[in-house]
Parts: C-alpha cells; structure tokens; sequence
C-alpha cells in the first residue's frame, strides 16, 4: 500500500548548518558580514567552488574537517576573501594554487549579498 500522506509532505529542511543546493548554487551558511567585501555577506557559493573549499580545509586542518566541515570551509572562504580587491562587476582574489590555480570571483546576487564562484 502506498503511503500518499507521507507522499505528500514536504521533504525536510537540511540542518542549519548545513548548506542546501539550489540550481548548482549552495545556500552559504555564514551570515556574518565580510568587512573587506564592503560589509555584504556571501549568499551563495558555487557547488565545485564548496568542494574546493572543504578539500582545502582538509589539508590545513584534518581535525576541524572532521568536526564541523562546513564551519571549516566558511572560515577557509571568509580567509579567501580577505585577499580579495575590487574589480569590474565584483571582487576576486589572486589565483588559488589549492584552487586549480584559479582566483574566487564575488559577484552580486542582486539583492545585497555576494555569488561565490570561480571564473
């Protein structure tokens, strides 16, 4: 037999801090400022940009990628961005040797807050 009342609730929400995926796009869960992005807050990060990040976390701290990984990776990419110098239509940092050797682009996402990717 079919369960249609569990069919139709909504699937449940992911941890708090937990980043959810949106169209390839990974809810940032770090809603503090950046003092160095003019005071905005990163909203999204690209997914392959958040892998990027936890691999990194992983080779500078095993054990803070083992505890709290997603902590971890925001506290790499808030380190990311203290580097990064405005430029046309954002900000980006130098190129990343742990990052393919590419920079991390802040865009914005229209409404006040910043796009993490990489170009």
């Amino acid at each position: 037999m079919i369960d249609t009342a569990a069919a139709a609730r909504p699937a449940p929400a992911p941890p708090a801090r937990s980043p959810a995926l949106a169209g390839g796009w990974l809810s940032y869960p770090d809603a503090a400022p950046h003092p160095t992005l003019g005071g905005r807050r990163v909203t999204y990060v690209a997914g392959g940009l958040w892998l990027g990040l936890r691999a990194m976390l992983l080779g500078l701290d095993p054990a803070a990628a083992e505890h709290d990984p997603t902590a971890g990776a925001c506290d790499v990419l808030r380190l990311l961005a203290l580097t990064a110098r405005p430029a046309p239509g954002g900000y980006v940092t130098d190129p990343v040797a742990d990052l393919g050797h590419r920079p991390v682009r802040l865009r914005p996402d229209g409404a006040g807050g910043l796009l993490a990717d990489q170009p």
